[in-house]
């Protein structure tokens, strides 16, 4: 009497390895923070002992970076989408915003790695951001270029500004969608952007 025996696994390649340790860092740090995280932790929640993570990150902090880093390019690509045929024009701003608001609504866990107030991460994340703001300052000089913006504003001061304002303000959001509206959300940064914090300085977007 032949006995049926278990398939084996197939063994988990080196990419397939550090993809779910990648996953597993994305919702450990999401919850904990960098702080509250360690590489056990990590390991541990993919499914490996914890040798298997030094042999793809050298600490949890290059995995942070890492991960930062992988979200920044996947916002980029969707700001860069969403942009794509009014880049460098007042009409772009909301386009921008509304696919800004879009991937943090859709990515939660994401946003709140990328844009945590976690004091051991704010090294990593200063870098990611001041990279947004060098995208966003080259923008903005292409505005004033063409005259949509008045020329006496420094871009990347504005830059550095508008990155510092809408990380803090995708963080709080996300943390709970239910403290504002998605269209009170988007009008709001929409008319900052354009027209700072007075109401009587409103524009409206071409």
């Amino acid at each position: 009497m032949s006995v049926t025996r278990p398939l084996a696994r197939p063994p988990r390649g080196p990419g397939q390895t550090r993809a779910q340790i990648l996953e597993a860092g994305r919702k450990l740090f999401a919850e904990r923070g960098l702080h509250g995280v360690t590489t056990h932790d990590i390991a541990a929640h993919a499914g490996f002992a914890a040798g298997t993570f030094y042999l793809h990150f050298r600490d949890k902090t290059e995995l942070f970076r890492v991960i930062a880093e992988e979200t920044i390019e996947l916002l980029r690509e969707r700001l860069d989408g969403a942009t794509h045929d009014s880049r460098g024009t007042r009409a772009a701003v909301r386009p921008f915003t509304d696919a800004l608001v879009g991937f943090a609504e859709e990515n939660r866990d994401l946003v709140r790695i990328l844009f945590s107030r976690d004091s051991e991460a704010a090294a990593v994340e200063a870098n990611v951001l001041n990279e947004l703001a060098a995208s966003i300052a080259e923008n903005r000089r292409a505005q004033i270029a063409a005259g949509e913006f008045p020329a006496q504003l420094d871009p990347d001061v504005l830059a550095q500004g508008l990155v510092g304002l809408l990380a803090r303000v995708l963080a709080w959001w996300s943390e709970d969608p239910e403290r504002t509206s998605r269209a009170a959300l988007i009008d709001t940064l929409v008319h900052i952007q354009i027209s700072g914090t007075h109401p009587s300085g409103t524009h409206t977007e071409e």
